[in-house]
């Protein structure tokens, strides 16, 4: 079974859904690939005005950190933590609690110039 999952492109607006296959055991790896190819192509996660931004191909950006911002509405929030960083020991722990939920969760995807 496929887990929808919601992500927003920090700090803007620009945001997809994707399913994950958890039974496909999911790394973070393949996750970033995933975003990133979606990222290319969603008409949601383009950049406004983007099109006029000039094609800079040294300074292409990557990702730097997925963050997962749970639902303070269906948790206590004086004990459960806004966000959690993923890592990769982590990850599973956050697959798992993600199909616990239903769909409230947002996962945070911060990207930034490459070195």
């Amino acid at each position: 079974m496929s887990l929808p999952l919601l992500f927003t492109l920090a700090p803007s607006s620009r945001h997809e859904i994707i399913l994950l296959d958890p039974s496909s055991k999911p790394t973070l790896k393949s996750l970033n690939k995933l975003i990133t190819t979606t990222i290319a192509s969603s008409p949601n996660c383009a950049e406004f005005m983007g099109k006029y931004k000039k094609n800079d191909e040294g300074s292409k950006e990557t990702i730097q950190e997925f963050k997962i911002h749970w639902d303070l509405k269906s948790r206590d929030g004086k004990i459960w933590p806004e966000y959690t960083v993923l890592t990769d020991e982590n990850f599973g722990a956050v697959l798992e609690m993600l199909k616990l939920g239903r769909g409230a969760d947002v996962l945070e995807v911060k990207v930034g110039k490459g070195e």
